[in-house]
């Protein structure tokens, strides 16, 4: 970790000084707006890391006011660093042009005050964006026909969540709204895929409530994810405990006809604590029930295909800033959304052979924020899935 930190560290100053010169060029050198320009940077860099290593849990307002004044900093300069960086290219690009072609497109450029304008313009146009679209929380409804429902159920109707991220931003005004398209969906049985919780959350009576007062039949049910083991898995657990959620921890449910199987997230190893194979445990089930896997991560282990019929996974949340998008997919071989599991010239999916059941993942945008309380061209989802009975089946 302190590895990490000293790397996070040396990558702001990279960046925060490649935007100083870009600045520097539109409105040329001066002490004063320099100095102030490193007073914030230097506020930035030392205050992300306040949030993470120093504990101000007994300053909660200070460290509600510090976590949104760091994140929604990182996020407008992040912002501002990628439309330099666009802008620079398009330079290189006219450049190259002129050199090679003798054109003149470089005449055609704006000049880099108005470069710089533009990009400070954008970046706040983005923020104030993000702000709204990460609070527009929708559903997303799929349908998946099966022959492995029990005789008399006809459809049974999942609420996922995941990557909600309670902590110091998001508390219980932005919870009630993600739960808010799963009270009006009137599911079967809720679950949960993970980062959930993002920090302390001994005292968070009214998220439990909230939590509390999803009343499905079958019942809620939660996996841990990433985050969960960084601030704390144990307490991480009881709160989802308290707030009447069953966490399956590599281990299998049934409940009214499906089976559920709920797998730690790979973080554990970290923590010391041990995970089983999957793949022992799908193996054991039967082959006449659905089989519905949550994971917090989008990894699917080629032994496990043709065991389960439908996995459940978010972490990525879809990017949540673009172009943070393209770094997941370099990651993780799944992109947001219902994916049936198939070869792959990457060689990186699983498939299942042609005796097995058919296998698919969902990954989902996740209903919360990291970081900056900000989403851009990946907008929050609660999913509902409605496994239906197949026709003729």
């Amino acid at each position: 970790m302190r590895l990490l930190g000293i790397l996070i560290t040396v990558t702001l100053a990279a960046h925060y000084t490649y935007i100083y010169f870009r600045l520097r060029n539109a409105v040329g050198p001066g002490w004063k707006w320099t100095a102030l320009y490193l007073g914030l940077t230097l506020f930035l860099v030392f205050g992300s890391r306040a949030l993470w290593q120093v504990d101000l849990g007994d300053y909660p307002e200070f460290r509600k006011v510090l976590s949104y004044s760091v994140y929604m900093g990182l996020a407008f300069f992040f912002i501002l660093f990628t439309a330099f960086v666009a802008l620079d290219l398009a330079r290189l690009v006219a450049w190259l042009a002129d050199t090679l072609f003798s054109t003149d497109l470089r005449r055609l450029l704006p000049s880099p005050k108005s470069r710089t304008l533009g990009a400070v313009g954008l970046a706040l146009l983005v923020c104030a964006y993000g702000w709204f679209e990460a609070l527009n929380v929708h559903p997303r409804h799929v349908t998946i026909e099966t022959e492995r429902l029990p005789a008399g159920t006809d459809r049974i109707r999942i609420a996922h969540i995941t990557d909600v991220h309670l902590g110091w931003i998001i508390q219980e005004e932005r919870l009630d709204r993600i739960l808010a398209p799963v009270r009006a969906a009137k599911p079967d049985l809720v679950v949960s895929t993970g980062d959930l919780v993002d920090d302390n959350m001994e005292f968070r009576d009214e998220e439990i409530a909230l939590l509390r007062g999803l009343t499905p039949p079958l019942g809620t049910y939660a996996v841990t994810g990433n985050h969960e083991y960084h601030v704390g898995v144990r307490q991480a657990v009881e709160f989802k405990e308290r707030a009447g959620m069953k966490v399956l921890r590599n281990e299998h449910h049934s409940v009214g006809g499906l089976v559920l199987v709920g797998m730690d997230d790979p973080s554990a190893r970290y923590y010391g604590e041990g995970i089983p194979p999957e793949g022992d445990i799908l193996a054991s089930l039967p082959d006449d029930r659905f089989v519905v896997l949550l994971k917090h991560q989008p990894r699917v282990e080629p032994e496990s295909v043709g065991l389960f019929d439908l996995q459940l996974s978010g972490h990525t949340h879809g990017g949540q800033i673009w172009p943070f998008y393209w770094l997941t997919r370099m990651v993780y071989e799944y992109r947001p959304g219902l994916r049936a599991l198939a070869p792959s010239p990457r060689g990186g999916e699983a498939y299942a052979d042609e005796n097995s059941r058919e296998s698919s993942i969902y990954v989902s945008n996740g209903a919360g924020t990291w970081g900056p309380p900000l989403r851009f061209f990946a907008p929050p989802e609660v999913t509902i899935f409605d496994i239906v009975r197949k026709p003729g089946s």
